[in-house]
């Protein structure tokens, strides 16, 4: 059979998504001719890569005026209309779908053989007071029967660029089913709605309302906006999608998280690093950046990187001269060598690594750790923590840059919830609210393309004491901040400064650079009861801070809290104030 495929391409952010190169895959060897038609901007090399691979054989570049219907309009121009009836099928189709699920073509070859139908598609709306039954836009073929007929052309040559997308709907979307229908010919689809029960529906749209009944009737493809709309089955439909079909799923998380944001509650689930085949670092730049502020601990870290089965260099930050050389003489003794910095005692591990900004932009992968350590709580805050981010981010350091080289679109790899924030309720949305402000700040001194409020947010996605993996490019306008010690206020570190807007920004910088995350599974088991028994506790509607003294030093610890940190708070407060001045 000659089939022709005319394919509508659309991106808000001028991108080409896996899931877009995954259906043309699929797709071509269906087809003779497929005309690739983007009413986004796209790059030369995207362009060149389509054809190079032989996924199209034709491009149009347009734009978004009139949506896809004005675009198959100008596909069909491209062939020319009085060319289209040399086919034997005209598929339009867009990218608002992913799939196919199932194979697509014993689809076509069941519809080519039945004499009864002149055109069909993947689902249809059944007839309401506002128009009749119809095939829905996003996939239809019309058989050669139709495509010689008058009424075929005169309907496509009439379509015109509307700017309003249910005017197009109106227009065009609900009536090309009834003018042929009017003129005699026949349709079917794969999933006939119009005798299902949709009392359970807000509206009998299937495709958008019913994501399971189009698993259930195995539909090929699977409306993005479903995948949305229906956020808290998604989790489930993403499962039964990875059980039942050969559909890539890691396809849906990468393109839902790029249009929308990166740590909707129904993707985290699917955000776990899985288990990859080994892949070769010898043609990769690694880096590990270590703030060694306790010196005492750079053995254990020494230790960790032990782990690593690949060429890394290390550069480490700390604070002073003397334990530059107490670093040094341990790293001779230990015989490991690093490039060593005094980067002072202002920005803790943060500031540090972004001073080396000449240094780490060379490399593919970086990766930051610090020794961590709490003074008052150690063995069950600072330890407990620390020894955590090192079995979650370090010691499995092989199996993460596997998946970071393996996935170009993964951008960096965070820790999971250390097991102290999920026994002690410290993250707080009324605290984390009054982070949001300097979290807006920073994102528009990046000068960020994508919108977001941070404000909105009820709380945030991150790697708790920035331990992380990333690609340099996904954190790069953070480092092009060239923030410097003004930037950043002295200890004590006052609550909602700079350094704990930048720990919370890191996965929003890499999505704002189209890079997703994955976050490496604490391997400490806790059952679920615990952020059950945490998130369900009854309080004041007012936001409070838990404090529990008994655990920060009883009297002594009490009195520290009620008089030397607000003495310490005053004290920044006519200091900062007193800079301002004389500035």
């Amino acid at each position: 059979m000659k089939r022709l495929l005319l394919y509508v391409h659309f991106n808000k952010y001028n991108r080409l998504s896996s899931h877009v190169l995954y259906q043309l895959e699929q797709l071509r060897p269906l087809f003779e001719k497929i005309v690739f038609i983007s009413n986004s901007q796209m790059t030369d090399a995207d362009i060149d890569m389509l054809k190079d691979q032989h996924l199209i054989d034709d491009f149009i570049q347009r734009q978004n005026s009139g949506f896809d219907f004005a675009a198959w309009r100008d596909g069909m121009s491209f062939i020319g209309f009085e060319h289209l009836s040399h086919y034997d099928s005209v598929t339009t189709m867009n990218d608002t779908c992913f799939g196919p699920l199932w194979d697509m073509g014993n689809l076509y070859e069941k519809y080519e053989a039945d004499q009864a139908v002149d055109f069909w598609g993947m689902t249809n709306n059944r007839a309401t007071k506002a128009f009749r039954e119809h095939i829905q836009s996003y996939f239809i073929s019309f058989k050669k029967t139709v495509l010689e007929n008058s009424s075929f052309r005169d309907f496509w040559e009439k379509v015109e660029d509307y700017h309003d997308v249910q005017k197009v709907i109106n227009q065009y979307e609900t009536k090309v089913t009834t003018v042929l229908l009017d003129k005699g010919f026949r349709y079917s689809v794969v999933f006939d709605t119009r005798e299902e029960n949709a009392s359970q529906l807000l509206h009998a749209d299937f495709s958008y309302y019913h994501p399971t009944a189009i698993l259930n009737h195995k539909v090929p493809f699977i409306k993005v906006k479903a995948i949305d709309a229906n956020q808290t089955i998604s989790p489930y439909l993403l499962e039964e999608i990875a059980k039942k079909t050969q559909y890539p799923v890691d396809l849906i998380v990468s393109h839902m998280s790029e249009i929308n944001y990166p740590d909707s509650i129904y993707l985290l689930s699917q955000k776990y690093v899985r288990e990859t085949k080994p892949a070769d670092f010898s043609n990769k730049k690694i880096a590990v950046h270590l703030h060694v502020f306790y010196v005492d601990l750079l053995e254990e870290f020494l230790e960790a990187f032990e782990h690593f089965h690949f060429s890394y260099d290390l550069f480490i930050t700390t604070d002073n001269d003397q334990k530059k050389a107490e670093i040094s003489a341990l790293l001779s003794e230990k015989g490991k060598t690093a490039q060593i910095f005094v980067t002072g005692n202002v920005g803790r591990d943060v500031l540090p690594m972004l001073k080396l900004k000449e240094e780490l932009s060379h490399y593919d992968i970086v990766g930051h750790f610090h020794t961590k350590k709490s003074k008052e709580a150690d063995f069950w805050a600072g330890e407990s923590w620390r020894n955590e981010l090192i079995a979650m981010l370090i010691k499995p350091a092989d199996t993460l840059l596997s998946a970071l080289i393996h996935q170009p679109k993964l951008g960096l790899i965070i820790a999971d919830i250390p097991s102290f924030f999920r026994y002690n309720k410290i993250v707080d949305a009324w605290n984390e609210h009054l982070i949001a402000p300097e979290m807006n700040k920073l994102w528009q001194q990046m000068k960020m393309t994508k919108s977001i409020d941070f404000e909105q947010f009820q709380t945030f996605v991150m790697s708790y004491g920035t331990f992380v993996w990333f690609k340099y490019d996904a954190l790069k306008p953070l480092f092009d901040l060239d923030l410097t010690d003004n930037d950043v206020p002295a200890e004590p570190l006052p609550q909602n400064s700079i350094l704990h807007a930048i720990e919370r920004l890191l996965i929003y910088i890499a999505w704002n650079e189209h890079y997703d995350f994955r976050i490496s599974k604490n391997p400490v088991p806790l059952t679920a009861f615990i952020d059950n028994k945490q998130l369900n506790k009854r309080g004041d509607a007012a936001p409070n801070t838990f404090v529990d003294f008994n655990n920060l030093g009883g009297i002594k610890g009490a009195f520290k809290y009620i008089f030397v940190g607000p003495a310490r708070a005053i004290k920044y407060i006519i200091k900062r104030s007193l800079q301002k001045i004389k500035s």
